[in-house]
């Protein structure tokens, strides 16, 4: 049993062996970059290795004839890198097949297995799920990871939207309630916003390509020689109030005069393009948040970085972060409190996972 959300900035998924009894709940990630390779450089990069890694971080695949590397391995060695106008429900299939081929090895599984599968995908992709599915389908009946041939039976297959664990969470704890309210789930990722209002159960929603990404873009542009990664990592470190020691190490210079005002430059970019970026956002969310919203969910990576700016926007109704569920993954998992956030980024796909194993506990007391 799988839930797997594909982000741009990691893929996270959550599984358990229901054979296992009991069947402990799992995390797993890998770096959301892929690649479509050659044999020949697959070949070349096999023949120079001394040591064979965790399945998860040499993850490469073949289906249809051709290959795929994903995740580190595709960040690594083949130097992918994200490229956010593609779909992510395209990548979602050699995605999903890493994962499984990923798992399987880790958990010493034979190479025919039952899926049940459960998928987040941006609102503005959701319409494509039953393209998906029949793809997933074709795809996970006959593939191979990193040389071993795999047969998996889709045996169910859930796709919901990004926020949809949170949405399934916090329905459950309001009960009949819930269908009688206007609320509306509020997603910030990596790439993508998104807003899906659910007035009396019935929902609607819409996608836009404003994440952190936008952002850092804004300063990648303003400044010279950064990239994406080392920018996120120094934003997230620094926090809303961004401090110096987290970007000394985006500083060309060696010089250290040169270098401290290197820093100063792209402090005072980032500062700049964090008031540009909250601007965006903030005026998205109140022309697609009706004034009339009795309580938002609020969940995604980027959440944490606009808190306050959030909370502030927000003063003239409940907040639900994230469904509540940071401590319950935290505990679930034994992670420390505020590990890189971690907690917060799974909250989603833990809430599907939940869900998941909900109903397929309920579909085999049905069967008995």
């Amino acid at each position: 049993m799988l839930s797997l959300d594909p982000g741009t900035s990691m893929t996270k998924m959550v599984y358990c062996l229901p054979s296992e009894i009991p069947s402990k709940a799992e995390m797993l990630c890998m770096e959301s970059e892929l690649i479509k390779i050659s044999k020949d450089s697959l070949d070349l990069y096999e023949s120079g290795q001394m040591s064979r890694p965790n399945p998860e971080n040499e993850a490469w695949i073949e289906y249809k004839e051709e290959y795929y590397a994903v995740g580190f391995l595709a960040q690594k060695y083949f130097e992918a890198r994200i490229n956010f106008l593609e779909l992510k429900y395209e990548n979602a299939i050699p995605k999903t097949l890493a994962a499984v081929g990923a798992i399987a090895m880790r958990e010493g599984l034979n190479s025919h297995l039952d899926l049940s599968l459960g998928l987040l995908l941006p609102y503005g992709e959701w319409e494509d799920r039953e393209r998906l599915e029949m793809g997933l389908k074709k795809a996970l009946s006959n593939f191979s990871f990193r040389g071993k041939e795999f047969c998996v039976n889709l045996i169910s297959f859930q796709c919901l939207p990004e926020g949809g664990g949170l949405v399934l969470t916090r329905s459950k704890k309001l009960g009949t309630d819930f269908n009688k309210m206007n609320i509306a789930v509020v997603m910030l990722g990596f790439r993508d916003i998104s807003a899906v209002i659910f007035t009396r159960g019935i929902s609607t929603g819409k996608t836009e390509g404003l994440g952190l990404a936008w952002m850092l873009e804004r300063i990648k542009s303003r400044t010279s020689g950064q990239n994406l990664n080392d920018l996120l990592k120094a934003v997230h470190l620094s926090g809303s109030a961004l401090k110096p020691r987290f970007f000394n190490t985006l500083a060309r210079s060696k010089n250290a005069e040169f270098k401290a005002a290197e820093v100063a430059q792209i402090i005072e970019v980032a500062e700049l393009s964090r008031k540009e970026y909250w601007n965006k956002v903030s005026i998205w969310l109140s022309v697609n948040i009706p004034v009339d919203i009795q309580q938002v969910i609020i969940g995604g990576g980027t959440s944490e970085y606009l808190a306050t700016e959030l909370k502030n926007l927000f003063t003239y109704t409940e907040i639900s972060w994230a469904a509540e569920l940071e401590e319950d993954v935290r505990l679930a998992f034994n992670l420390p409190p505020k590990k890189d956030a971690m907690c917060l980024r799974f909250t989603d796909v833990y809430g599907l996972f939940r869900y998941q194993k909900t109903t397929s506990t309920m579909s085999s007391h049905r069967a008995s």
